[in-house]
């Protein structure tokens, strides 16, 4: 397999979702719509907020975030998907990936600001892609099925003439 790592991003929902969020995170998290995030510190611990739904929120966070969520004592789950996985790219390699995905309406991914994710396909492999900074700077985070892994690396080492290296430094 290509030299990349992959990550493991944490998932946190249930009826409870939102006030997990909002214990954890403060109230910024009321003020994000679907798509948007946001980069806070939990435990000393960089982490990024993205919300997906009402009380659904993908998170990266290296710490023991389920341990964190169990003390809480709500009705919520909080997990990394065992099938599910992130690279993170530089932003610079932003507009190689925008020429190579589609996405449907009402999302666009040009002009993708910062602190937003859209839903997309590249050469039909379902795709997230999530603007947001890693370590302060602006990446993009593409998060993926991990049985996709190796077919994905060689596509977007394929966009690049395979010049990127595909590793995280995920904070």
């Amino acid at each position: 397999m290509n030299e990349f790592t992959v990550s493991s991003p944490w998932d946190l929902a249930g009826a409870d979702g939102l006030v997990a969020a909002r214990t954890l995170f403060g109230e910024a998290v009321d003020h994000l719509a679907p798509f948007q995030s946001m980069e806070t510190t939990l435990a000393r611990l960089p982490c990024a907020v993205l919300r997906l739904c009402d009380r659904s929120f993908r998170i990266t966070y290296l710490g023991p975030l389920d341990q964190i969520v169990a003390a809480l004592q709500l009705q919520v789950w909080v997990k990394q998907l065992s099938w599910m996985g992130a690279i993170t790219l530089p932003a610079e390699q932003f507009p190689t990936i925008a020429a190579q995905a589609t996405v449907r309406a009402p999302h666009r991914l040009h002009g993708l600001p910062l602190h937003c994710a859209v839903p997309a396909q590249i050469s039909a492999l379902p795709v997230l892609i999530w603007h947001h900074p890693v370590a302060g700077q602006p990446a993009l985070d593409l998060h993926f099925a991990k049985s996709q892994s190796e077919k994905f690396c060689r596509l977007i080492r394929s966009f690049s003439g395979g010049s990127v290296a595909l590793t995280t430094a995920h904070t």
